[in-house]
């Protein structure tokens, strides 16, 4: 990628983008005549806005998360620094949605502006200490919005999924597969099997013999918006999350935690189990 940036002086000093967009540039405090246009240091905190504000709300549209608006404010600390003594920058998000939850949307910012915004990572390295803080509201209010998913609303479809880690993997398959009649709905590779009866679903997964042959118990779910409302009241109750919400590459959207005893637990929406144990 190639950018081109064009200077007459005293005339036009212009960043022409790789797309062919032009940006009016200001060499500010090197030159005495006015010029307008966006500094150096504009260009940053621009660079570093967008690319944090872009990952986060791409975070919350995969997680179904209903986001109308998001105006990002950036601050350099000092404010009145030049790129030379620039030692803090800020970022404050204005979120504006439908039942936005602290956990779900402070989730998206910290992994929006610490692991997916390369601007903030190349910052960080160059010793810049990066913040962030948000506020969230409600469409038809300015106000911070309170509201949460109603926790009496919330409900699974039973335990109609069960993995196992096999040590003898291939006769376990077979077992399931052939003399238990089970289907084979999905087989990823050479180490996992994804069975089924119809209403239920077994995975089977090589293993160790030091491992227990309980993988994970798994509670079916009706949406993928389930998964997130499931994962936002199981966190602000203080459940240990064993892995975030994913989707998977067969379409099922899940996050595991941890029972009191250290067992797996999944939480998922599959959606050929979830619409026959819906409608069961």
């Amino acid at each position: 990628m190639t950018i081109t940036v064009n200077m007459k002086p005293e005339q036009d000093f212009t960043g022409i983008s790789h797309s062919g967009y032009p940006v009016s540039l200001r060499a500010h405090g090197l030159f005495d005549f006015p010029r307008k246009g966006i500094t150096s240091k504009d260009l940053l905190l621009m660079c570093l806005g967008s690319c944090c504000t872009v990952s986060a709300i791409h975070i919350l549209h995969k997680s179904k998360v209903d986001i109308t608006e998001c105006c990002t404010q950036v601050t350099s600390m000092p404010e009145e620094s030049d790129l030379l003594d620039l030692s803090a920058i800020h970022l404050h998000f204005d979120l504006t949605g439908h039942q936005l939850t602290e956990s779900t949307i402070n989730r998206a910012l910290n992994l929006g502006t610490e692991k997916y915004c390369h601007v903030s990572n190349i910052l960080r390295r160059a010793g810049i200490d990066i913040t962030h803080t948000f506020t969230l509201h409600s469409p038809s209010s300015d106000r911070p919005n309170t509201v949460k998913p109603s926790n009496s609303s919330l409900k699974t479809q039973g335990l109609h999924h069960v993995a196992l880690t096999s040590t003898n993997y291939a006769a376990s398959r077979k077992f399931y597969s052939e003399i238990m009649k089970m289907q084979v709905e999905w087989e990823p590779d050479t180490d996992n099997v994804y069975l089924t009866n119809g209403n239920d679903n077994l995975a089977l997964h090589r293993g160790n013999p030091t491992d227990s042959n309980l993988d994970h118990i798994g509670f079916i779910l009706n949406s993928e918006e389930e998964v997130d409302q499931w994962y936002s009241y199981l966190s602000d109750k203080g459940v240990q999350i064993a892995k975030e919400p994913k989707t998977h590459r067969d379409g099922a959207r899940s996050f595991y935690v941890y029972d009191p005893d250290g067992v797996s637990v999944q939480l998922i929406y599959h959606p050929p189990l979830s619409k026959k144990a819906s409608n069961s």
